[in-house]
C-alpha cells in the first residue's frame, strides 16, 4: 500500500524520468562509437543510428524506498517490459476478493485503457487491411501468457480500424520479397517481445530488419528501447546529472532519485566490500548482479577486466513481511519490494510490484499495489 503521496510522487518522477532517459537516449543513439562503447556490437550500433528514437510504447521504471523512507530508481525496462497483465488482472482480482482492499484505491484502473492508446497511435499510419505482428518465444511460458493477454487487449479496438493481429513465435518469421511475415501471414507492424540478445545474428534479427531498412515494416519497439534500459546510460545520466541538456527538474530527480552509478572501468576508487552493486550493462531479471560485500578480490577483478558492468551505490532498502503461498501452504518470508512504474508513451500509467530477496529475479513474487484514499 503506498500512501498517496508516494503516488503521487512516482507517478511524477516516471515522467520527469521518461523525458530524462529519452534527452539522453538521442544524445547518444546516433554516435556510433559512443554506442559502441557501451557495449552494443557494431552492426547493432549502426543499425541503432539510422533508426528514428520513439519513446516506448510501454516501459517501466524499477523503484525502490530505503530505510529512511526515501525513493530510488534502479533501473528502466524499456526493450520487453513486464507485468502488464498481473497488474491489469491480478491487481483487480485481488481488489475484489480482499475485503481490506475495499477502503483503498486501485492506481491500475486506467492501465489497460493506457496501453491500448499508445498501441492505437503507434499503428495510426497503417492503412485499412493491414496486420500487427505480435512475436514471442513460445519456448517462454511467461512471456507467451503476456504476449496472449497483450493481443486480447489490442484485438477490438484495432479490428474497429481494420487492422488485424497475429501473435506467432520467433521461428515463425520469414523474409518475402513484400516484406515480413509471421506465422505465414504478411505484417505491417511487428511489436518484439523477444530480447534482441538473443535473435542478434540469427535470421529473424536479419529478416526484421531487412524489411525495416526496405521501408516494408514498421517496428514498434526497435534498438532504441535496448538503449534506453542499458545500465550505462545510467552511469551516463549519472555523469551529466548537471548538464543543462536537462531540465532543472530533469536534474533535480536524477541527483536526488538515481543512486549514483559509474562504468566499472572508472571507478577506481572503488574496491570489493564496499556498498555497491555490480550489474551487467544487458542483464535482465537480475543476472549478473552482484553485491560487492560477496565478491572476492579475484572476483571484482575479473569483473573489471570484463568492462561489461556498472557499480552502483547500494540502496538499503526497506524490508517488509509478506506471506508467502509454497506447496506447504503460506509461509512468513521478510525481504524487498520493488514498485514497476509503468510508462505508456511517457506518461505515468500503473504499478507492477516484486517482492524477493535483495536480488530481484524471475523467482520474484508478485504484489497487489493499493494506494492510500486521500
Amino acid at each position: 500500500m503506498l500512501e498517496r503521496s508516494e503516488a503521487d510522487l512516482l507517478a511524477r518522477l516516471t515522467e520527469v524520468f521518461s523525458t530524462a532517459f529519452d534527452r539522453a537516449g538521442r544524445q547518444l543513439a546516433h554516435d556510433v562509437a559512443a554506442v559502441q562503447e557501451l557495449g552494443f556490437p557494431w552492426a547493432a550500433a549502426e543499425l541503432l543510428g539510422a533508426e528514428l528514437p520513439r519513446v516506448p510504447v510501454v516501459g517501466r521504471f524499477d523503484f525502490v524506498r530505503d530505510q529512511d523512507g526515501h525513493w530510488w530508481l534502479l533501473e528502466f525496462n524499456a526493450d520487453t517490459p513486464s507485468g502488464i497483465r498481473e497488474a491489469i488482472v491480478a491487481d483487480r482480482v485481488a481488489y475484489e476478493l480482499l475485503p481490506e482492499a475495499r477502503g483503498l484505491g486501485r492506481p491500475n484502473q486506467e492501465l489497460a485503457a493506457a496501453v491500448v492508446a499508445c498501441f492505437v497511435a503507434a499503428t495510426r499510419e497503417l492503412p485499412p487491411g493491414g496486420t500487427l505482428g505480435i512475436v514471442t518465444d513460445a519456448g517462454e511460458l511467461e512471456d507467451l501468457s503476456q504476449m496472449v493477454y497483450t493481443r486480447a487487449l489490442l484485438h477490438q479496438p484495432l479490428a474497429a480500424r481494420g487492422i488485424a493481429s497475429v501473435l506467432g513465435d520467433v521461428d515463425n518469421l520469414r523474409a518475402s520479397r513484400q516484406g515480413l511475415t509471421l506465422a505465414g501471414q504478411p505484417v505491417a507492424a511487428l511489436y518484439r517481445y523477444v530480447p534482441f540478445e538473443s535473435i542478434f545474428g540469427t535470421p529473424a534479427f536479419a529478416a526484421i530488419f531487412d524489411a525495416v531498412a526496405g521501408g516494408k515494416l514498421r517496428l514498434l519497439n526497435g534498438l532504441y528501447g535496448l538503449l534506453l534500459q542499458h545500465k550505462g546510460l545510467v552511469a551516463w545520466l549519472w555523469e551529466h546529472r548537471a548538464d543543462p541538456l536537462f531540465t532543472a527538474e530533469e536534474r533535480a530527480a536524477i541527483a536526488d532519485h538515481l543512486p549514483p552509478t559509474w562504468p566499472i572501468a572508472g571507478d577506481g576508487e572503488l574496491a570489493a566490500g564496499g556498498a555497491v552493486v555490480v550489474k551487467q550493462v544487458f542483464g535482465r531479471e537480475g543476472e549478473e548482479v552482484f553485491f560487492a560485500e560477496d565478491l572476492s578480490t579475484e572476483a571484482w577483478q575479473q569483473l573489471r577486466q570484463r568492462r561489461t558492468y556498472v557499480v552502483q551505490r547500494r540502496v538499503s532498502v526497506g524490508e517488509i513481511d509478506v506471506a508467502v503461498q509454497t506447496s506447504l501452504g503460506n509461509r512468513l518470508q521478510r525481504g524487498h519490494p520493488t514498485v514497476g512504474s509503468f510508462a505508456a508513451g511517457g506518461r505515468w500509467a500503473g504499478y507492477y510490484t516484486r517482492f524477493g530477496a535483495k536480488i530481484i529475479t524471475a523467482r520474484a513474487k508478485w504484489l497487489a499495489t493499493f494506494v492510500e484514499k486521500g
